[in-house]
């Protein structure tokens, strides 16, 4: 077979079926070998989703079976990679540990196995809970280089029959070619450079690594400054992690940091702990995803995102609040450095803000709506700190108010909204709490809702006696809650939420401010209306022929 033919290989037509859209190479039909022929259909695939869906296709279609499974170890166990018929939520929670089931045995030993009926036999029988139509069950090892990288398994011949040696041979040149194409990829991804975020993902989710490795600024003054802390032991090539410190606020004293200096502590872990935990995993980290270029920012924005609700959240919980309220400062020095170093990219910072629960997304949503249109109109530099720690925290007090009032789906009474006006005054409260709040801080929490024309509450305030960043928080606001679904009301888009503003709320806001933020997020989508024009000219200008 030549390059070019080889080149042009692509899916069997669809009579024979190798799966629709598997394979984007012009197709041709060649005759050879059925070797030959499955070597280069599975070659030629340079995406592991697709290869693995590829190899099942393929598998399924060769060897006349209804079902099929592809798994590959990943961090000491097996997990299915593709499946011919199990759905993707069995996919995603099933592991089998190397050494045990039909599955972890072939994969242990590196040898196929087949069995003419699982049901009957003794090894296997009683850890499968399964009928099949056809008890006939073939399991085949991916070994690279004298390394078993995964299994294919196959069951129920369409013809009910048990597997034959022709069949068995089949599937080793299937497992073949699928090791060498899954090997090739491998060693590509490998010369890429990760990404800060793939790597600490990849981290994450490796199921060898129980422990996370913590920042010296994590511990002082983050997201890890009142955990349990652990210390790691290596021994004979094997990892242990022993209790250090059983968490609170004294890490730092001096006692702790000589016996730091005694022992010569250099890491200190914490365990894996669920998504909160891997939040917090990566706020320790911000300032290394900020600083990768090879991050596009629609990327970091998003984690931005969710780490800022996931702050906001451990600050409602906890008993004291103080560490969060470092971790909240820390964050919106970060995020005033992403705005005022990207101007050019605030769009998209909007672009991905959430719209669908009003209450988890208020903070990031109002905090960067408001310091992007204040970065907009040039307010002072040495307001922006506490302008930013004012908007991301001015609605604290609402998470004090009982949340059957605040997710009632129907209009509150006169004797519930009372209840609600008081958040205002508790958030305001609250803050003041803490040393480290400046007081034009836990001032936007106090007035938020005064409005320009003196109907607004707690006090009543009218026109210039409302500090001029609480007028810009009270647009930013009102604006954030009519594109925001809440129980009462569902979200209307951009257009709708400024014609409400302006026509229906006469008198609220600080008109000339109201005008400024209208004219920025209009801006902002218009350029993303031109952004997205020229993607699409771009992938028509791109796509083959």
């Amino acid at each position: 077979m030549t390059v070019k033919e080889a080149n042009t290989f692509t899916k069997r037509n669809n009579m024979n079926g190798w799966g629709a859209d598997v394979l984007e190479i012009k197709k041709t039909i060649f005759m050879g070998k059925e070797e030959q022929r499955i070597g280069i259909a599975l070659t030629s695939v340079f995406d592991l989703k697709r290869l693995y869906k590829l190899i099942i296709e393929i598998t399924t279609d060769i060897l006349k079976v209804k079902n099929a499974s592809l798994m590959i170890i990943e961090g000491g166990v097996l997990r299915i990679r593709g499946s011919k018929h199990l759905e993707h939520v069995i996919m995603e929670q099933c592991r089998q540990r190397v050494g045990e089931g039909i599955s972890g045995t072939v994969a242990l030993k590196g040898e196929y196995l087949v069995l003419d009926n699982i049901e009957d036999d003794m090894r296997f029988g009683k850890r499968n809970g399964r009928r099949y139509s056809s008890k006939s069950l073939l399991s085949m090892p991916l070994v690279y280089n004298k390394e078993v990288i995964g299994v294919i398994n196959v069951s129920d011949k369409k013809d009910k029959k048990i597997f034959l040696e022709s069949d068995i041979e089949m599937l080793k040149v299937v497992s073949k070619y699928s090791t060498l194409a899954i090997r090739n990829i491998i060693l590509i991804e490998k010369s890429k450079k990760r990404s800060v975020i793939e790597e600490l993902d990849n981290f994450y989710y490796n199921e060898t690594n129980k422990f996370l490795p913590v920042t010296l600024q994590s511990l002082k003054s983050g997201p890890f400054k009142t955990s349990e802390l652990y210390l790691e032991n290596t021994n004979n090539g094997k990892r242990s992690y022993i209790l250090y410190w059983k968490g609170g606020n004294n890490l730092f004293v001096n006692e702790k940091r000589e016996e730091f200096i005694r022992r010569n502590v250099k890491k200190l872990f914490v365990p894996k702990n669920g998504r909160k935990q891997y939040l917090r995993f990566f706020e320790a980290n911000l300032e290394k995803i900020a600083e990768d270029n090879g991050i596009k920012m629609i990327e970091k924005f998003k984690i931005i995102n969710d780490i800022a609700i996931n702050i906001i959240n451990d600050f409602s919980t906890a008993s004291d609040g103080i560490c969060d309220i470092e971790r909240a400062k820390n964050f919106v020095g970060f995020l005033i450095d992403i705005i005022r170093n990207n101007k050019e990219h605030i769009f998209d910072m909007i672009k991905v803000l959430k719209h669908d629960n009003h209450c988890e997304s208020y903070p990031i949503n109002v905090t960067v709506l408001g310091l992007g249109y204040a970065n907009h109109i040039g307010i002072n530099i040495d307001e922006f700190h506490e302008f930013g720690l004012g908007l991301f925290l001015q609605d604290i007090g609402m998470r004090k108010i009982d949340s059957l009032l605040i997710d009632k789906p129907d209009r509150l009474s006169r004797e519930e909204f009372e209840i609600v006006k008081k958040h205002p005054e508790i958030g305001s409260t609250i803050l003041q709490g803490f040393e480290s709040v400046p007081m034009e801080s836990y001032m936007l929490a106090m007035l938020h809702h005064e409005n320009f024309d003196g109907s607004g509450y707690p006090y009543g305030l009218q026109g210039n006696d409302i500090e001029y960043r609480s007028r810009i928080s009270r647009v930013v606001d009102v604006y954030n809650a009519l594109i925001s679904d809440r129980p009462y009301s569902s979200a209307v888009n951009s257009e709708r939420a400024f014609e409400v503003m302006k026509d229906e709320m006469e008198g609220v806001f600080d008109r000339e401010l109201l005008d400024g933020f209208m004219g920025f997020l209009g801006t902002a989508h218009s350029k993303l209306k031109k952004a997205r024009y020229v993607s699409l000219s771009n992938q028509e200008i791109l796509e083959p022929v």
